[in-house]
């Protein structure tokens, strides 16, 4: 314990401190003293509150596992009616006239890069469209009413990843800077964020694989930001970001119907059935470790075996032993996510 007393004392950023605290607490509670534990699990939990170790603590705290699904969920919000309630809050809120039109795109639909965008959209050419509207999106940052105008208009057609960034820059501009700022703002914002985007293909694959919802919602988000186009790198694809090795595999252990093509990673319906599917395969092959699935889906099942053998059935220590700091961001930033689409959808929990 000594160790983790020392590195609070050193730490400098929330997130070290919210992680010795989280450690203190846990190696009290393998002394037998709870009490104090608890205490120390308190004081990582407001430490950096929105933080992977305060959330931890927090669920820790609550007698949740990882990812554990909340006992209820709303999984179909009125947006429509979310919408308007946004509209008037960014009227008051920006001192916009009262007769101001944010139902549509207003002048932007003359800007020749929304003009381009949407025909290259219309004609299937989504990165050279995303380029443009991209473009228009950085041009109108500074302006509320035309960010909010652009985020619905790229929601409505299915660009979820500027979308996104268009709705953060209007709360930047109203000041909500921080994570816990941000969702007091209309649920709107939150909707569109941390939206249920594909939600008729994650829900089916809840049924084929038991992912909770907001589970298989984290991962896209992390992965993609809904971006079913996209492709890295590394040469991972779609919204669940496979490479074409992997796909190959799992298309020949689902008996995937003759005819499969890499390019096929690219469609939604390939991409979260395939993913969900891997995601599965490797929660069973670690023991049923949500911390394992991930691990073994970003970094591969070998390395997250080896991790396992040595962490046993902690998972905290898990993410510790892991060796790859992308692999370790990438369970946190996934564990970040979910509890904010358990906040924004399951509010009581």
């Amino acid at each position: 314990m000594t160790v983790f007393q020392r590195d609070l004392l050193l730490a400098t950023k929330a997130e070290d401190r919210a992680r010795a605290y989280l450690w203190i607490g846990k190696t009290q509670s393998q002394l037998g003293d709870r009490t104090s534990a608890e205490e120390s699990w308190l004081q990582a939990q407001t430490t950096d509150p929105t933080g992977y170790y305060s959330v931890r603590a927090r669920d820790i705290l609550l007698g949740r596992q990882p990812f554990e699904s909340p006992p209820t969920t709303n999984l179909d919000p009125d947006l429509e009616k979310e919408r308007k309630d946004a509209e008037a809050w960014v009227r008051v809120t920006f001192n916009l006239p009262a007769d101001t039109d944010l139902t549509g795109p207003g002048s932007l639909a003359q800007d020749p890069r929304f003009v381009r965008g949407t025909e290259l959209w219309e004609l299937g050419m989504y990165d050279e469209a995303r380029l443009e509207f991209e473009s228009l999106r950085e041009s109108v940052a500074a302006n509320p009413a035309d960010s909010f105008r652009l985020a619905n208009h790229l929601y409505g057609i299915g660009l979820y990843r500027s979308a996104i960034f268009a709705a953060r820059e209007v709360l930047t501009l109203a000041g909500l800077d921080t994570q816990p700022e941000s969702l007091t703002a209309p649920a709107y914002f939150s909707h569109i964020r941390y939206g249920l985007y594909y939600h008729d293909l994650i829900l089916a694959e809840e049924e084929r694989y038991g992912h909770d919802p907001l589970f298989m919602f984290s991962v896209i988000r992390q992965e993609s930001l809904f971006e079913g186009f996209v492709r890295s790198t590394a040469g991972a694809r779609g919204l669940m970001q496979i490479i074409p090795s992997t796909g190959e595999q799992i298309a020949n252990e689902l008996n995937w119907p003759p005819g499969y093509d890499e390019t096929d990673l690219y469609r939604p319906i390939v991409s979260v059935r395939f993913g969900a599917y891997y995601l599965d395969k490797n929660r069973d092959l670690l023991g049923g470790s949500m911390y394992g699935g991930l691990a073994a889906y970003n970094a591969g099942p070998g390395n997250a075996l080896v991790w396992k053998e040595l962490a046993g059935d902690d998972p905290d220590l898990f993410l510790e032993i892991i060796r790859f700091q992308e692999t370790r961001d990438y369970i946190r930033y996934i564990y970040e996510i979910f509890s904010t689409y358990r906040t924004i959808y399951s509010p009581n929990s």
